[in-house]
């Protein structure tokens, strides 16, 4: 079992990544908002250090100016 990981911006953009990946609707675990990039991967490092097997997903693109950020993990 391998858990991944990742922050983002835009919670709508979690989803699609949901969807593209064919994953129950129990299989994504979605937390936030932070309201701080500095807290968002402050719990990504948290999750990384609980699992073994632990990979980052990580979003191409720009950070906008909206100040939070939600996490997410999922079973792979």
């Amino acid at each position: 079992m391998a858990i991944l990981v990742g922050i983002h911006q835009q919670q709508d953009k979690i989803n699609r990544l949901h969807e593209s990946l064919g994953l129950r609707a129990g299989s994504l675990s979605s937390v936030g908002p932070f309201l701080s990039k500095k807290e968002a991967l402050a719990w990504q490092q948290n999750m990384q250090q609980k699992f073994n097997e632990c990979g980052v997903i990580s979003f191409d693109g720009q950070e906008t100016a909206a100040t939070l950020w939600y996490g997410f993990a999922f079973e792979k």
